[in-house]
């Protein structure tokens, strides 16, 4: 198994080496509006798509594997050396983001080979690895290029050489998995409810997306190094707390997927009210307990509620996906109108703290939910 764990530990690293600064890179080059959000919207959109679209064809892992992780990597590369504002940026980024998507839809096929025998314990373990990568490689980038636009260009770079480098590693995977196409999308009424729900608290959630680059640019005047403590707060925070919610979400699953919602508010709030980055950066503290909530609760419920495992996932994975475009071209529209109306800093606080109410009221549908008897 050296090469699975080579593979997760080299990819997060090489990625985390640019990608949490695309937006904020986005909006330092004067993007807004609907290019935005779809920069802001891309990581989460693409994959979701592609993951679903190929849910209904036959995929072997392996395969999907090695072909999405070097297609990413020649796409960093040319990234790396074309202008930040060129008008090829954003759907070179958008392919690349799809890209990623058949990478991951690959390595997802065999994870569920790997960790057949014990799903918890293999499956935090490679988390594990991915996560503390990622850490270590965003400090190094934002530490480094500090001020000075033109010096991540190197990491963009590097990021596709060791992605490149990581499709061979993944052509020498001693494991596969072929999965047979999904043949009809017949669900249960509770997983029915659970993406419609799912939908609208998207739909809100994301409208926020295209808003936070612009605020570290605009209203708090962040460089790269700011973004990276950010992105390290969050991440030690996720891995510090991941066990304690597991066991939280054993206890009360409907509480804690309301909570998790609800403490999604948190962030537009500090965006909205705080006088400097130390409170963003107090307010990413949070970031641990829902992304924990989110990789756990939500998808013990989605298991729980379906009848069919892979083919819930591809649905849901749609429905977000969806949903966040859909929230995210929101955002950004509307951000532009607003801010050519109010100003940009005032524009902007404004909208977050409209998002931040949106988002307390839109978790408490999840307190409407039923709780399934296990397909």
């Amino acid at each position: 198994m050296k090469p699975l764990r080579t593979y997760i530990l080299l990819r997060n690293f090489a990625l985390s080496l640019s990608q949490p600064f695309i937006a904020f890179l986005s909006a330092l080059s004067g993007l807004n509006g609907e290019a935005l959000a779809i920069i802001s919207s891309a990581g989460t959109v693409l994959p979701s798509i592609v993951q679903f679209v190929l849910g209904f064809v036959r995929a072997r892992g392996k395969q999907l594997v090695v072909i999405g992780s070097a297609i990413v990597g020649i796409l960093w590369v040319i990234l790396s050396l074309i202008p930040f504002s060129s008008i090829i940026f954003v759907p070179l980024y958008v392919f690349l983001e799809a890209s990623l998507g058949v990478s991951l839809f690959g390595w997802y096929l065999i994870m569920d080979t790997v960790s057949t025998s014990s799903r918890g314990k293999v499956l935090a373990q490679y988390s594990f690895y991915s996560t503390l990568g990622g850490l270590i490689a965003t400090l190094i980038t934002g530490f480094l290029v500090g001020d000075d636009t033109a010096l991540v260009r190197p990491f963009f770079l590097m990021t596709g050489v060791l992605i490149l480098s990581d499709s061979y590693i993944a052509y020498k995977f001693d494991v596969d998995y072929e999965k047979p196409p999904i043949k009809e999308l017949k669900v249960t009424k509770e997983f029915r409810d659970f993406l419609l729900i799912t939908f609208t608290f998207n739909v809100i959630w994301s409208s926020a997306w295209p808003l936070f680059p612009l605020a570290q640019v605009y209203v708090f005047n962040m460089n790269f190094e700011n973004v990276a403590i950010i992105n390290t707060i969050s991440g030690v925070s996720t891995l510090l707390m991941q066990n304690w919610v597991g066991k939280l979400v054993d206890k009360n699953r409907k509480l804690v997927m309301f909570t998790g919602r609800l403490a999604l508010a948190t962030f537009p709030l500090a965006y909205a009210l705080s006088t400097s980055s130390y409170e963003i950066y107090l307010a990413n503290v949070v970031t641990g307990f829902t992304n924990s909530v989110n990789s756990t609760a939500y998808l013990s419920y989605l298991y729980d509620s379906s009848k069919d495992t892979r083919k819930s996932v591809g649905l849901y994975n749609a429905v977000t996906a969806l949903g966040d475009l859909t929230g995210s071209s929101i955002g950004g529209i509307t951000a532009q109108l607003v801010t050519s109306y109010f100003g940009v800093v005032q524009g902007i606080r404004d909208m977050m703290l409209v998002i931040a109410v949106l988002r307390i009221l839109a978790s408490l549908f999840y307190l409407r939910l039923h709780e399934p008897v296990k397909a």
